[in-house]
Order: structure tokens, then sequence, then C-alpha cells
């Protein structure tokens, strides 16, 4: 990618001797007064604009992704890619058991808290009689309560067993059409509704074996707790345990409150990904969907940090694409300010290029972008063969050759502009000046030449 400067001609004749210099003997080469003959430039002003070329691909300028809060697994899309989309609408809806999980993990913890709370009220309590026979009644009915889950366990082991019984057998009926297939699904529904209850009902067994043991442990704290000279320590390990406790209890109260059973559009658009299918496990993070705005696209160019000088927000840009004869413009409305490596490890700064609206341009199309960085309207303009370079001072200065009415040459050091092919616009001269077109290392500053115009051959310098 390189930058290109075109020049258009502002009513000044081009450079009066363009082409290679010729220098030529007189026609009497042995005699003292001997001219060297050099072809001349006269100095022009013309029209110099400065571009950059390079190549961009259209894509959405608020193009955003959207990512998973927690994990869950995907129950349905409600809305299909190219679909538009409202704020608020639900991209994707999640099975609501992992929610349901946290549920019953927080109702166990809240019984933990209850556990751990009463342990410590029994140690910084002092301990009588009826305190004793509290316990023992709590002890005594938690431990019915336990008997009567685990018989609710069993009778639940016993339906859910008669239930795949009779599944086994709908299944049967069902592939030979004795049975609907709503008949079919209720045989089902049963066994899932029996194999839920028998996990809540284990859940609920394990939580009340687990008050049962602090309900002994407080118990015999109590017994003991008045010729136990470690109360104190016990008293502050049981604090430990229900600061522990109540951070389990915050913990998946945030869990629940932050769970999310669908992800929702951002913004106002159109969906343009979807990154998950029904029925998929989706990990916290994951991204699960893209939504933009098709009425807003831009360009998106890399331009190598060589090019960067002179571009700016605001400047024209010709847009071309293969997908349309029309030429459109656009505009440099946006430059980023840190340079990133390309595929081939050049620096390359993200530029982003506004489109026409209505445009027939489509998100991921390519596109030619010619970007105006400069016109200079009256440019001094030479030949590039004229000028010569050199060191001063370790640094690299031009220098031409201009001939002065006499035919005597000048040595002039200039600033170099711009460059276009054969033609360079310069600082340090003068329009109508003349300079030697193709200069020689033997040619030094008040040396006199026989000038020659391209356009008419002066006589000799005498």
């Amino acid at each position: 990618m390189k930058k290109k400067i075109a020049i258009i001609i502002a009513g000044v004749v081009i450079l009066g001797g363009a082409g290679i210099g010729v220098v030529t003997a007189m026609n009497k080469p042995k005699q003292e007064n001997m001219l060297v003959t050099a072809e001349v430039d006269k100095v022009t002003t013309q029209t110099m604009v400065t571009t950059i070329e390079a190549k961009g691909t259209v894509a959405f300028r608020d193009k955003v992704s959207v990512y998973a809060k927690n994990t869950g697994k995907v129950s349905n899309r409600p809305i299909k890619e190219g679909d538009s989309v409202n704020q608020g609408d639900v991209l994707v809806n999640y099975d609501k058991s992992a929610l349901e999980t946290l549920q019953r993990q927080l109702e166990d913890a809240k019984l933990s808290l209850k556990s751990a709370n009463l342990a410590l009220e029994g140690l910084m309590l002092p301990t009588d009689d009826s305190q004793i026979k509290q316990l023992e009644a709590q002890i005594s009915q938690t431990e019915k309560t336990i008997l009567d889950l685990e018989n609710n366990l069993t009778q639940l082991d016993t339906d859910i067993s008669k239930a795949q019984t009779d599944l086994d057998g709908a299944n049967i009926l069902y592939s030979q059409g004795a049975i609907s297939k709503t008949e079919y699904d209720g045989f089902e529904t049963k066994l899932t509704n029996l194999e839920n209850q028998k996990i809540s009902a284990q859940n609920s067994l394990d939580s009340t074996k687990k008050q049962l043991e602090a309900n002994k442990s407080q118990y015999e704290s109590a017994k003991n707790k008045n010729q136990d000279p470690n109360t104190k320590n016990k008293i502050d390990s049981q604090k430990v345990m229900v600061q522990q406790a109540q951070l389990r209890v915050n913990q998946l109260t945030e869990d629940i409150n932050d769970f999310e059973t669908a992800t929702l559009s951002p913004i106002t658009g159109t969906l343009i990904k979807l990154h998950v299918t029904d029925g998929e496990a989706v990990t916290e993070g994951k991204m699960v969907a893209e939504v933009g705005n098709l009425n807003d696209l831009v360009i998106e160019t890399y331009i190598p940090e060589y090019d960067m000088d002179g571009l700016a927000v605001g400047q024209e840009v010709l847009i071309e694409s293969d997908t349309t004869e029309e030429q459109l413009k656009g505009q440099v409305t946006k430059i980023y300010p840190v340079a990133e490596l390309s595929k081939d490890n050049k620096n390359v700064v993200k530029v982003e290029v506004s489109i026409p609206a209505n445009s027939p341009l489509k998100a991921g199309y390519s596109a030619d972008l010619t970007i105006t960085t400069k016109v200079d309207e009256n440019a001094l303009v030479i030949p590039i063969m004229s000028y010569m370079s050199e060191k001063v001072d370790g640094k690299s200065s031009e220098y031409v050759f201009v001939v002065k009415e006499d035919g005597t040459l000048e040595k002039r050091n200039i600033k170099i502009k711009t460059i276009k092919n054969s033609l360079a616009s310069v600082e340090g001269l003068n329009e109508g000046e003349k300079v030697v077109s193709t200069p020689t290392e033997d040619m030094i500053d008040g040396m006199k030449i026989n000038p020659l115009d391209k356009s008419q051959q002066q006589a000799p310098v005498k």
C-alpha cells in the first residue's frame, strides 16, 4: 500500500524541458572556452492531490457481542438470524433446572445457618433443666422427621419402580398404536415427577440429618457446659462456623439474584449471528449471539504507519466496490489511537470510514478506498531527476542547480514535499526559474553552462 499523488494541471504549461538531461560537447571539444550543454526545465505551479489507497471491509459500527452470565442449558431460541430485534427482546432461553438447583442449595444453606446459630446460642446461654429438656425434645422431633423422610423415600422408590414398569408397558402399547401420544406422555411425566420428588426428599433428609447432628452437639455441650473450661474457645469456634454459613447463604442468594433464565438483546437492531444451539450446555462467559444495526455501517481498513502522515478525521474518501458500478463518497470518521500488528507483522492503524445512507453495500463486502489527505493548489513542481541529495552533518539534504540569466549555476538547497511518478513538489524555488534537468556530480556552484531548453535551443553563452 503506497501513497499516491494525483496531479491536476493548473493552467501552467508542463515543465519546459522534461526528459533526460543531455550533456554534449561543443563542436570544437578541444577549445579552451568549451561550455557544457545541459537541458533545463522551468519551475511550474500545479495542483497536487495526495491520496492513500487502501482496501477495507464493510462492518457494523455498533455490533455488540452478547455473553452468557451463568452456566445453563439452552432450551430454545425464539429469534432467528437476520430478524429485527428490540432492546430487551429474548435471544436465548435457558432451562431452569440450574436455577432450581441453586434454590435447593440455598435452602440447605439456610438450614445449616440456623443450626449453627442454635449451637452458638446453646454455648452462650446458661444451662438449666428446661433447656436440656427442650434440646431433648428437638432431638426427638428431628429423629422422627428423619424416620418419616426415610419411609417417604422407600415409598418413592416403590412408586418409581412401578412408574418405570408402567412406562415400559406404555411404550410397547404406544408402538403398537394401542394408546395415544398424550397417554404415553402422561406415563413419562408421572415418572419424571416422582424422580424429582425423590431428589427433593433426599435433599431434605440430608439437611435434617445435619440438623440432628447439630442438635446433638448442642445437647452435649449444654450438659457439659458448666464443667467445660474450654467453653470460650468453643464459642469462638462456633462463631466462625456461623460466619461461614452466613457467607454461603449470601453467595447463593447473590447467584440466584444474578441468574439469567434468558439472554436479552442489549440494543435495537438485527440479530446477526447465534453461537448456540437448542439443548447446548453453555458456560458462563460464552458468546451466545451478536447484534448490530444494519442502518449504521462503516468500512474498516488498516493503514500502514508509513502512510499515516496527514491522515485526519473528516477527510473525503472515494469508495469503489465490485458489487456496484457507482462510486460512493464517504469520510474518515475514526482513527484508532493505538497501532497493531498485521498478519505480516507490520504496524498498522485501524481506521473507520462512513458510508452514504441507503448505499448498496452490505456487512462483509470488500471495498477499495482512496483517501484524499492533502490538496496543494499552487505546488511548485520540478522533475525528480533534477534534484540531488548529499549528506550534511550526517543528515540528508536535497539541492538543485538553478540556471541564472547569464548561464551560471546556483546550487540551492530545497525541501521535497511530495513525489508522484517523475515529478516532485518542492519549497525553495520560484515559479519560472530554470533548473538543470539531470545534474551531474562534476557541476558546481558558479559554473557556466550552455542551457538547452527543449522547446527552444539557445545559443551558447560567450
